[in-house]
């Protein structure tokens, strides 16, 4: 008979940021773990509060589905006599199971032939199981940091205080650590008091009675609607964060909002520093007037009270009173001496050990930008004023008072910089630089919107992600502790929305050289350090290009080659997708494959920038002396066709990709396809004259090394 089965975990209060992840291991362990039992549901439920995990299964089977097992034996070369009689061997094996020799069958192995018995494996009660397997299960949740309780070695993200676990009416003793399970749950979260549960039914009618929201989602849809509701109350709205919301449900179980005010001389302060104020430690809602100024209220919650809201606000706004008093004093200290002070004291902050300080930094930044706004070719002095101001005072809040110190307003950073610019007198766009050579800060984050943000968001990324490969800190595996990858996303993004024409491995290499008397942790030279960062944005853009639809294998087609411009990387998988969809991409790849498949492997690796740019340029001026074969050798009037090809399109490929023009670059290369595939009709490339057959092959690999600095078509499919 089928019943429905319930698990409760109760524990000390779970930190908001595990819960989640404590909820979907707990349903994955136990979807994993009913599946390979061999025991039947219909539907498997886990929600939890910071308090409780619940498993709830609906209509568990009793038992378990029966089952068949093959038990393997000796081979048949042994087993089985010539004559076909079984040999002692398959009689001691079939006693050892139970069966006589003959209901033994064979069974093909990756090792060769064997005897097998089939026996059927009747289903054990499903209780029994689950007694056995919970506390493998239980101890199997994981979360960043676990503890210990007592001297039994039981670890967990909080300690255990008790078990409830029910199959329909009747209690499944489930032992972890020293505790049972039993029938009784508890409501309160002093734990005062536990009460018994009747059934799994009996259970969930209970938490709602109680208030008690066990589903997360449902959590947070209340918080979100309590805490509009208590604004527009107040005649305000509420300052929505999703972040919070998410926050708070995690941090209690039966929500409750209230209403509280602060003093609105704190308003003085900037809107940012007070709303972090409310949110970081507190956890409360900022409530903003009709045009999104902050009023001087806020929204918090409390874990089911009930009775005595009055004095909870008042605790409430007592100690947020404190937060914005400390907010105040740092506010008022930092702006009593111009910004630029503050800039004079990076020399003393280590940015990252072994290379320097901020200032350093600073320093690196202000030069990686003005090369780049020189190879981009915009603005002009006034640009290169901003950047050397804003470059000056970028990092300058990571020393004041309210950001330093790893403060509730450390997050800040940046907003703080631009606020305190504005106070001391520096103009809009140093200012807006301050703030914005931050952004993208996470996915889906706004990009800097001025040229002097963008160059200083774009140097600032490429210095740190620099300075920690050369120090050997790059990301390994899910481990990226200076949010590298981020950074790097973050580059991509730019240099793509703003179609900048900036070189991206060029500023790279701009950038170690900044680094010149830097340390290195591993003995890698320029060039390994180069191909690293670059194989490194490869990996970052390749995701970015699939994340716009685009097939795979023109992705790594055009990652293949020695791109330069990420924008320019966007256009030509643009392309190609185009060509694809008109169906003129299959004749297309297929000439350039029959290049590349003529010529041996070991001519075409490794592949180099400087090999292809010497082709790009030689076919360009007819210098055959730098290509390596001659002319004078073509006796067929298709090569010398094709020649004449590659001159006229490798000038106008040399002029592309200098000009950043992607995909005419395809669209030239495409136009040559005619005459690559009359060449390969009419010439015998491995011909019985050794001298005529060498040259041919060189002057086609001159041909491949040219076109791969666009696209590796080897790698496109079909063709």
């Amino acid at each position: 008979m089928k019943k429905d089965f319930l698990l409760e975990i109760g524990c000390e209060n779970l930190p908001s940021g595990y819960l989640d992840e404590m909820i979907e291991q707990t349903r994955k362990l136990f979807e994993g773990g009913l599946g390979s039992e061999r025991i039947l549901y219909e539907g498997l439920t886990v929600v939890g509060t910071p308090r409780r995990l619940v498993v709830h299964v609906r209509a568990l089977a009793a038992k378990q589905e029966a089952a068949e097992e093959s038990i393997v034996g000796p081979p048949v070369k042994i087993a089985v006599a010539s004559d076909g009689s079984f040999t002692k061997a398959a009689e001691g094996f079939a006693k050892s199971q139970g069966v006589p020799p003959s209901s033994l069958s064979r069974v093909e192995t990756p090792r060769g032939v064997y005897l097998a018995v089939v026996k059927r494996v009747k289903g054990k009660a499903a209780a029994s199981i689950l007694r056995e397997r919970i506390p493998q299960w239980v101890q199997a949740i994981h979360s960043p940091k676990m503890m210990r309780w007592n001297s039994s070695g039981m670890r967990f993200a909080r300690p255990i205080r008790w078990i409830l676990c029910l199959c329909g009416t009747e209690v499944v003793r489930v032992k972890i650590d020293a505790l049972v399970a039993g029938r009784r749950t508890r409501l309160s979260p002093l734990f005062e008091k536990t009460i018994s549960v009747k059934s799994v039914d009996h259970y969930f009618a209970l938490m709602r009675k109680s208030g008690i929201v066990l589903d997360p989602s449902a959590r947070r849809d209340a918080v979100r609607a309590q805490a509009v509701e208590c604004a527009r109350a107040q005649g305000s709205a509420l300052v929505e964060d999703e972040d919070l919301v998410a926050i708070v449900a995690n941090l209690l179980e039966s929500p409750v909002a209230m209403a509280g005010a602060y003093d609105e001389a704190f308003l003085d302060l900037p809107r940012e520093v007070v709303v972090t104020a409310l949110k970081s430690h507190q956890r409360y809602f900022s409530v903003a007037g009709p045009r999104g100024k902050l009023v001087p209220h806020f929204v918090a919650f409390a874990d089911g009270a009930r009775r005595g809201a009055a004095a909870i606000v008042k605790g409430y706004e007592r100690v947020l009173r404190a937060r914005l008093d400390d907010a105040v004093f740092y506010y008022r200290e930092d702006t009593a001496r111009p910004f630029e002070e503050m800039a004079g004291k990076l020399s003393g902050i280590v940015w990252l050990e072994g290379l320097g300080s901020l200032a350093g930094k600073a320093a690196r930044i202000e030069a990686l930008a003005l090369w780049m706004r020189t190879e981009w070719g915009i603005g002009g002095q006034e640009l290169e004023r901003s950047i050397r101001r804003a470059a000056l005072l970028a990092k300058a809040d990571l020393a004041s008072e309210m950001v330093k110190d790893g403060k509730e307003f450390t997050a800040l950073q940046g907003y703080i910089g631009r606020e305190y610019a504005r106070v001391s007198g520096e103009t809009g766009d140093v200012a807006e630089a301050i703030y914005e050579h931050y952004l993208p800060r996470f996915a889906g984050d706004a990009i800097p919107r001025g040229e002097a943000s963008t160059l200083l968001a774009l140097a600032d990324k490429i210095d740190t992600i620099t300075g920690c490969f050369i120090m050997g800190l790059e990301p390994s595996g899910s481990q990226d502790p200076y949010a590298l990858r981020r950074h790097a996303m973050g580059v991509l993004r730019i240099l793509i929305a703003k179609r900048a024409a900036l070189s991206l491995p060029g500023a790279i290499e701009r950038s170690l050289s900044l680094f010149a008397d830097a340390p290195r942790s591993f003995p890698r030279s320029r060039d390994e350090l180069v191909a690293a960062l670059r194989e490194f944005f490869s990996q970052r853009l390749y995701p970015v290009l699939r994340g716009d639809g685009a097939d795979h294998d023109l992705v790594a087609a055009i990652l293949a080659s020695p791109w330069e411009r990420p924008y320019a990387v966007a256009d030509m998988v643009a392309e190609l997708r185009d060509l694809r969809k008109k169906g003129e991409l299959a004749p297309f790849v297929l000439a350039m494959k029959r290049i590349t498949n003529i010529i041996p492997r070991s001519m075409r690796e490794p592949f180099t920038y400087d090999a292809g740019m010497n082709a790009l340029e030689a076919f360009s001026d007819r210098r055959e002396s730098r290509l390596g074969f001659s002319s004078s050798l073509f006796t067929v009037d298709a090569e010398g066709k094709l020649n004449d090809e590659m001159s006229r399109s490798c000038k106008d490929l040399l002029e592309a990709r200098r000009s950043g023009e992607a995909v005419r670059s395809l669209s030239i290369i495409k136009n040559t396809v005619p005459y690559v595939n009359k060449f390969f009709e009419d010439v015998l490339v491995n011909c019985e004259d050794e001298k005529i057959r060498n040259n041919r092959i060189a002057f086609l690999l001159c041909s491949y090394r040219a076109f791969m600095l666009f696209c590796d078509f080897s790698q496109i499919a079909g063709g």
